[in-house]
């Protein structure tokens, strides 16, 4: 059974997760491990999703990037609430399980109980793309964005779905967003080339 009138049996069935919904991988889609949330007390705050991306564009190094990206994730899901986040598990389950449609109808289901949450509509464009709909990717990717346009995952979501779609130079454009928001990516400035060949062809 699937679709949002079995939300509330999930939600029952898998209860006894809910008390580690904090600690929840969004997106494999996201698996970037961050570090645990620290205990409430003296201890100062922790920063907030703009800073934390700002210091992902100025990162020295890939491992550092990583970690950041991890932590901003954590950001990101800190806000779900416990049954959006089993649906969010399920459908990582699911992509796993190669169930792209499946994993599509988890992040509906996701999507009706917090609408407002960008990484939600990210996590639904992967889905989509894993199901051979980049136009749908792209219009979830246009929602996420416009909430957050220094999603560096979301851009990266997008350049393969506008390369799906063959449009190129889209595709480069998205990427120029991903390198510029993380500039320590691995093997950026080949995959730069190949983009930039695609879109606009060799130099004459």
């Amino acid at each position: 059974m699937r679709g949002f009138s079995c939300v509330l049996m999930l939600a029952a069935s898998l209860l006894p997760l809910q008390a580690h919904a904090a600690d929840a991988p969004a997106h494999g889609l996201d698996r970037h491990a961050g570090p645990p949330a620290r205990m409430q007390g003296s201890t100062p705050a922790e920063p907030s999703l703009d800073s934390l991306e700002t210091e992902l564009a100025h990162a020295a190094t890939a491992r550092g990037a990583r970690d950041l990206l991890g932590r901003i994730e954590q950001v990101r899901l800190k806000d779900l609430a416990p049954t959006t986040t089993l649906l969010v598990r399920r459908a990582q389950d699911d992509l796993d399980a190669q169930r792209p449609l499946d994993a599509e109808q988890d992040m509906d289901d996701a999507l009706l109980l917090q609408p407002d949450v960008e990484v939600l509509w990210r996590n639904r464009a992967q889905a989509r793309l894993a199901a051979a709909n980049p136009d749908g990717a792209v219009a979830d990717l246009g929602v996420a964005l416009h909430h957050d346009g220094r999603d560096v995952m979301a851009w990266k979501i997008l350049q393969e779905a506008e390369a799906q779609r063959g449009d190129w130079q889209a595709a480069w454009k998205a990427w120029q967003h991903v390198v510029e928001l993380e500039p320590t990516i691995p093997d950026a400035a080949h995959q730069t080339e190949q983009l930039r060949l695609k879109a606009f062809g060799q130099p004459t």
